[in-house]
């Protein structure tokens, strides 16, 4: 067994059985320290509330709300030294009988680590089946502590584990009562089918990036119930009824609330906004948040461009189609549309000038370049050769 071979082996576990498998890491332990330390940066001022990444410092004290200089900054170059740092400076914390650094949904300030794990859940869901909500990605760095998240409640997420180094116990509590330990070292993947229940001993300096599935039903209704919301326009605030209230006990506010909750259910614009967000989600394996769209670029007819990423297309009516590009979507229309986009596959080369000839359009045609922009912005294409930037 060898560890490109996971995916394909963890299809026979998926949905049934927890599985213990060698397999690959996404990214290295340097790529990702670097991430956690960008991360944490914020939340070095103090507590930082409704923002992603999110940064939690567990201790056996609990978590703590201001963690401050204990957690990682750029002088602490991989995960050894932060934590001969923390073991030094933390007489009083809590984190002297051990630690776990946990930032949540991180991927996303930086591309390259966000893509390569898109790339890697892509293989997956191309054996186990495509999630119909977004996925969350977690990264840890802990050494000699226990967590009991999982432990209290049948997870209602499918876990996905990679350890990349240190030791992970993994603690089973099978529902006959029995206890069974996955014991996972670097280069291992743990897989926890959703109903589990479970805790982990992070050892020896353990650093993880975990993906956490949502499988129970009320996920899905939380995403139709918040697109509806979205759906809805509502102006100013919900006023108050006069004093006293009707005597029938309607609140005309509400009930004309709920009926517009109807009409946009029964309308189109929910069924809509459905197919472009299933549009991002399968352009970006379900990995969100997504990264920034980065800066616009000139182009002219002379510019090598090299297609880098499948462009995710989906139908919306007559002469319609959703574009979504690494988590980003966008509306064309027209059959000039599907022309270029016969003519973008991933790994071609081409010049603007060469692209718009191939597609019947004159080679300063404004259109197909405001597209080609857009499309550079959102990393579908980059400049190619020695015309590349950075970003």
């Amino acid at each position: 067994m060898i560890a490109t071979d996971w995916p394909e082996l963890l299809a026979d576990a998926w949905g049934k059985e927890p599985a213990l498998l060698p397999a690959s890491a996404p990214a290295d332990t340097a790529q990702l320290h670097r991430t956690i330390v960008t991360s944490c940066e914020p939340f070095r001022a103090g507590t930082v509330l409704w923002a992603l990444p999110q940064v939690r410092l567990h201790t056996p004290l609990g978590w703590l709300g201001a963690p401050g200089r204990l957690l990682p900054d750029v002088a602490d170059s991989s995960p050894a030294v932060y934590r001969a740092r923390l073991r030094s400076e933390s007489p009083g914390s809590g984190t002297d009988g051990g630690f776990l650094l946990s930032v949540r949904q991180p991927l996303h300030i930086d591309f390259a680590l966000w893509s390569a794990v898109r790339d890697t859940l892509t293989e997956l869901w191309r054996h186990v089946g495509w999630p119909c909500l977004p996925v969350e990605a977690e990264l840890t760095e802990a050494d000699d502590f226990t967590r009991l998240r999982g432990l209290a409640a049948a997870s209602e997420h499918a876990v996905l584990t990679w350890v990349l180094d240190g030791t992970l116990e993994t603690e089973l509590h099978e529902a006959d009562g029995e206890l069974r330990v996955l014991r996972a070292t670097a280069g291992e993947l743990v897989y926890l089918p959703e109903g589990s229940r479970w805790r982990e001993h992070h050892l020896d300096g353990c650093m993880t990036l975990r993906i956490s599935i949502p499988r129970a039903p009320r996920f899905a209704t939380g995403a139709v119930r918040n697109l509806l919301a979205e759906c809805l326009e509502h102006d100013g605030t919900v006023p108050c009824l006069p004093y006293p209230p009707p005597a029938d006990g309607v609140a005309t506010p509400v009930v004309a609330l709920g009926e517009a909750v109807r009409a946009a259910a029964e309308g189109a614009q929910l069924p809509a906004a459905l197919r472009t967000r299933w549009a991002a989600w399968c352009s970006s394996a379900g990995l969100e948040p997504v990264p920034d769209p980065r800066a616009d670029i000139a182009l002219t007819p002379g510019h090598r461009l090299r297609v880098a990423h499948a462009i995710v297309r989906l139908p919306d009516g007559p002469g319609r189609w959703i574009w979504a590009v690494n988590g980003h979507t966008f509306p064309i229309g027209g059959a000039a549309g599907e022309r270029i986009a016969e003519q973008l596959w991933p790994g071609r080369e081409l010049t603007l000038g060469e692209l718009c000839r191939a597609v019947g359009a004159d080679e300063h045609n404004e259109a197909v370049n405001a597209l080609l922009r857009r499309l550079y912005r959102f990393r579908g294409i980059d400049l190619a050769g020695s015309e590349r930037t950075d970003g």
